[in-house]
């Protein structure tokens, strides 16, 4: 962006995903086939019976990879049979059909209740058609959520024979499978006559002509006797033979990786696992030629493969359900409750029509639009848990492209006027769409379960579920598990891993250095392989018919979770319409503080009453002093802040959206700033540019510019201008591109007369532009919440600095650093007492103090902590330490734990004293007699030095409440010269100089090339501290590891933001713990 502003040439553009999400959104790439020739095969051949890695550790490709290598070898289809779940089948799809490969969806399952183990039988099960698949999809959504509690559940499947075997009616295909199938076991333990039982119950169950008994080779010695039992059983009842490979991997080289995974699996060593392992690492794709030399004896059970798998497969075409019929009032249907519900909020939000006509008419045109589109019930869903939100007290907003919308504001649903904005209904919704809105709804976090459970109880858990999240494999579980496959001990794999940093990771070899090759190697191979499945941020499923019809749903870990088998990408290709329920922890601390300041304070705080005018809220921000502070607390937008100067409201919707991926990569950051500050003048390319661009000086931010600039400059509808913003970001659509980019020429030339270069260089600024800009709705949504958080921190610093406490974890900085933040505002913060704390952090003394929860001493948590809040509220405070262990029952650890952080001091006992009797007073329980156990006397014992006092404080709490640890070495720093970080601002820049701190970040952001940054706290403030590529590889290991840095480097300040560039670094000892925050 720097480069086309200034009008050079342009060799490249960004690449972005053209999707509605913020600049840079994580998502799925279209799947696109690699260029490598296919091999042609004589032999007809399908393979029936192959694992993915989505068959967890017992699979070594990805569902693309094995289609890939399907397609190269020429099979008439491949059928994916992945344990117990549908969980690759859209990527697998997806790739198929852009290689032209015919699909088969089936599943092994895993019968006997405890998944796959050692011990399970196997079932494997293809569906003919998609209503096999419906059937099959059922039965093992039915089979994850029976039995037992959700936690025992996970990965345990439990199915009923006969229910599938009912389930079945000829809508499925049963192989005999592998040596855990019915008919292979029953071989193996006791001979052909139990396999023939065994075969006999499959066929009586499933049909003749819907049982094939599978072959296979891998190279055991039995191979041929046991195929030869096998095939010899099938004349006997009339079924057909065919052949597999059983693949659990695409390609012969992948076997080293299969086999290491499953001793992952297996929880043992190569060499332990090698009796079960496969000896030569044969279940791999093969082409029909190769399949028809391993089969010569018997070449027809290949062909019979192929005929099989024409036979089965299908595409993967799902009907996507609807959402339900929402329940309107009777004599209204979905639009016109609709319509009620937003004429009415526009009555409240814009007052009466006469006086907003032009709110109302954008009103009508978006219900108009809603109509036509069929979404009035996405939008009244929306609305619904909005409302059961405010009426349980639970502070939400809507955001994202959301906030576009006339209608979301009337309805409530979001807090930013469009209208007053001029931001375009079009970037959130066009008749040209081709699906449902996107709705994303910040929660308070520590409410949202709320929120959730009311969506799986309005509509039930067959017609709701939580949108899966795939755990993949990064560098650090890579190489434990993989050193754990090779033998490794226990502590080497973890002293391995934990040498890798969250950036490089196995590819970087400075992070590797030390680590064994073969550790290295496979570790770099399942990089980015699914590890198991969590759940989404927030993403929810509602259909108006049982989800397990389209994907099997399953207990998740979380209590009363359920979780699709697909994530989000997965739901999005299929058309499965999914609401954003996201946990927003400084919503939750938004809370905290209006609940404190109104208990403690008697002040009434109404966010919507904020004056969002106050000079003296800016003024702060502008000093950087943002700890705590929502989207503007991090170490680049601490750094921005002085140079910004935010004045109102606006200003800070610009910092929200500059500091992201996007921009600092598009290289608008300084362009931006220095028209700001009017070091470079304000330009625009042609008059018709300064409507759209004049709010952000010239310099595109948002997407919706986009959008503006092509309706002013090229006559562009509202619609056509989003279709150009998807076409531009993305690499799909070359040839609707190109006619987007002709009609904008076209009407450029038409509207303005603008053509040859000048028409080149607008356009080129769109198209760098769109990869990368962010929508000016969710920065207006996130500016709201810096502002309200940013007063709470200048007016109410003890309630600030005790509501991110309870509400964490959250944020940017640890507890830690909080605490030191407010005591550098001058409040004074106390540690856990037994008779004054809360089970989380609160405030004394008229609001002006605060006072550290039970719930984070150590060995203690929030329910213990809340069972002695209310017993001490219920029967009066405790006289003693005696009176407290005797009402309620503690442990050894849990007392000691209370005395090393203090919280006993209220009975009048040192720490010292307190941790003396801690064993004999936790022998005295409610259910004892009084004085059993209990010491007679104390010794005179020596109070705690203040060093020890803070390192007790940081065992016990995390938090050392009155004081830093560096300010214990001060003296000692001060000797070697090492300037306190509030001593930068009177350091002239250029300045050589030490600083030295506890480590509370490391970063590498994507957007740096390479260079990290380290956060130093001491008792005084934070240092941001620059580290090169070069200083980093020098010193590495001390980077990482050190919890404390003496850094010497030359001093950054001209431009208002301080920063040190490093050129040495040295350990430092605190002699009291601390932990970092590394960010990837």
């Amino acid at each position: 962006m720097e480069r086309v502003l200034d009008g050079r040439p342009n060799p490249h553009a960004p690449v972005g995903d053209g999707g509605d999400g913020p600049a840079w959104s994580r998502k799925r790439p279209p799947y696109e086939p690699p260029t490598r020739e296919r091999r042609r095969s004589a032999v007809p051949y399908a393979e029936l019976h192959a694992h993915s890695a989505f068959s967890f550790l017992d699979g070594a490709s990805l569902p693309e990879e094995m289609a890939q290598e399907a397609a190269r070898l020429d099979l008439k289809a491949l059928a994916l049979t992945d344990h117990d779940g549908f969980y690759g089948v859209v990527r697998f799809a997806e790739a198929a059909k852009e290689l032209g490969l015919p699909t088969v969806f089936g599943a092994e399952l895993s019968l006997g209740g405890q998944g796959n183990t050692e011990d399970s039988t196997h079932l494997l099960v293809l569906a003919r058609g998609q209503e096999g698949y419906r059937r099959l999809s059922r039965q093992m959504a039915a089979a994850h959520l029976s039995g037992g509690t959700p936690k025992d559940r996970k990965g345990k499947p439990r199915y009923d024979l006969d229910a599938l075997t009912e389930a079945a009616g000829g809508h499925w295909h049963i192989l005999t499978g592998c040596r855990k199938g019915h008919v292979r076991r029953a071989l193996a333990a006791s001979g052909p006559d139990m396999a023939e039982k065994a075969l006999a119950d499959l066929v009586g169950r499933f049909g003749a002509d819907r049982v094939s008994i599978e072959l296979s080779r891998h190279g055991h010695p039995d191979d041929d006797e046991r195929n030869a039992a096998l095939a010899a059983l099938a004349p006997r009842f009339g079924i057909g033979v065919i052949a597999t490979t059983a693949a659990h991997f695409a390609r012969p080289e992948n076997g080293r990786l299969a086999m290491a995974m499953a001793a992952v699996r297996a929880r043992k060593s190569l060499d332990d696992a090698a009796g079960w392992l496969d000896p030569v690492g044969g279940a791999h794709l093969r082409s029909g030629d190769e399949m028809a030399r391993l089969f010569s004896h018997c070449p027809e059970v290949v062909t019979a493969a192929a005929e099989l798998g024409e036979a089965c497969a299908f595409d993967l075409r799902l009907i996507a359900p609807q959402l339900p019929p929402f329940d309107v009032p009777s004599g209204h249907t979905e639009n016109s409750w609709l319509r009620q519900l937003a004429l009415d909020g526009a009555e409240r939000r814009y007052g009466p029509r006469a006086g907003a006509q032009k709110a109302y008419a954008q009103i009508e045109h978006e219900l108009d639009v809603i109509a036509q589109l069929n979404f009035p019930g996405y939008f009244l869903v929306v609305h619904d848990i909005t409302q059961f939100c405010r009426r349980s007290d639970i502070l939400c907003q809507g955001r994202g492209s959301a906030a576009n919308s006339a209608v979301c504001y009337a309805l409530g649903v979001t807090n930013v006027d469009p209208v007053a904005n001029g931001l375009l209904f079009e970037r959130f919704l066009s008749p040209a769409r081709d699906g449902p809105p996107d709705i994303d709804i910040d929660i308070e976090s520590d409410e949202r379960e709320q929120a959730i459970q009311y969506v799986y109880n309005k509509y039930g858990r067959q017609y709701a579920a939580q949108v899966a999240n795939v755990i993949t494999y990064r560098g650090r579980m890579a190489v434990r598990d993989m050193a754990k496959a090779l033998g490794f001990a226990q502590g080497q794999q973890d002293a391995w891993s934990k040498q890798l940093g969250h950036w490089g990771g196995v590819s970087d070899a400075a992070e590797v250095d030390g680590i064994p090759e073969q550790v290295i190697h496979l570790a770099q191979e399942i990089k980015n392989f699914p590890r198991h499945m969590g759940i989404h941020s927030g993403g929810m499923v509602i259909c108006d018919r049982p989800l397990a019809d389209v994907v099997p749903v399953e207990w998740a870990r979380m209590e009363n979770r359920s979780v699709l088998q697909w994530d989000k990408d997965d739901c999005a290709a299929v058309g499965l319409v999914k609401f954003d329920l996201l946990g927003l922890g400084m919503l939750s601390a938004l809370h905290y503080c209006i609940d404190l300041v109104r208990d403690h304070k008697g002040i009434a705080v109404d966010l919507a009453h904020i004056d969002l005018k106050e000079q003296a809220v800016y003024e702060m921000l502008a000093r950087a002093d943002s700890v705590g502070v929502f989207q503007v607390e991090s170490r680049a937008q601490m750094a921005t802040l002085p140079r910004l100067k935010p004045k109102c409201f606006y200003d800070l919707v610009v910092e929200v959206a500059l500091i992201r991926p996007g921009p600092i990569q598009g290289g608008s950051v300084h362009p931006y700033i220095r028209r700001y500050n009017k070091i470079d003048p304000v330009l625009f390319d042609h008059p018709s540019m300064e409507a759209a661009l004049r709010k952000t000086l010239g310099v595109p931010l948002f997407q919706e510019q986009l959008m503006q600039l092509a309706v002013d400059v090229a006559g562009f509808s509202p619609a056509e201008s989003d279709q150009l913003r998807r076409a531009m970001g993305s690499k799909r659509s070359p040839e609707r591109m190109e006619q987007l980019r002709s009609r904008f020429y076209e009407g450029m030339r038409n509207l303005h007369g603008i053509t040859d270069e000048l028409a080149d260089r607008i356009y080129e600024k769109l198209y760098a532009f769109a990869n990368f800009g962010f929508p000016e709705s969710h920065a207006q949504s996130f500016a709201s919440l810096v502002f309200y958080s940013s007063w709470f921190k200048l007016h109410h610093p003890a309630a600030f600095c005790a509501a991110l406490l309870r509400a964490q974890p959250m944020g940017f900085y640890s507890p830690q650093s909080l605490v030191a933040d407010a005591r550098r505002h001058g409040v004074t913060v106390h540690g856990p007492d037994a008779n004054a704390s809360l089970s989380y952090a609160t405030l004394e003394n008229a609001g002006l103090e605060v006072r550290i929860g039970l719930g984070v001493v150590r060995h203690i948590g929030d329910e213990l902590a809340q069972a002695i809040v209310e017993e001490r509220k219920t029967n009066g405070p405790f006289a003693s330490l005696l009176d407290l262990t005797g009402r309620i029952q503690l442990s050894t650890a849990q007392v000691e734990a209370l005395a090393t952080g203090g919280a006993l001091g209220c009975f009048g006992m040192s720490r010292r004293e307190a941790l003396w009797v801690a064993g004999a007073a936790a022998g005295q329980r409610p259910d004892r007699l009084p004085g059993v156990g209990v010491s007679s006397r104390i010794p005179e014992l020596p109070p705690m030095g203040e060093v020890t006092q803070a390192a007790a404080d940081v065992w016990a709490t995390g938090v050392t409440p009155d004081a830093y640890p560096t300010q214990f070495l001060r003296g000692r720093l001060d000797e070697l010269g090492v300037v306190p970080a509030k001593g930068l601002f009177d350091v002239p820049d250029g300045a050589r100089v030490l600083v030295a701190g506890a480590v509370t970040h490391r970063q590498r952001p994507a957007t740096a090339a390479g260079v990290t940054f380290i956060n130093l706290e001491d008792e005084t403030g934070m240092v941001n501290v620059v580290c090169s590529v070069g200083l980093w590889a020098r010193h590495r290991k001390l980077a990482v590891t050190a919890q404390a840095l003496i850094i010497r480097g030359q001093v950054q300040n001209a431009s208002g933001a301080i920063s040190v560039v490093a050129d040495q670094l040295r350990p430092l000892d605190l002699r009291v713990r601390s932990s970092s925050r590394d960010f990837r």
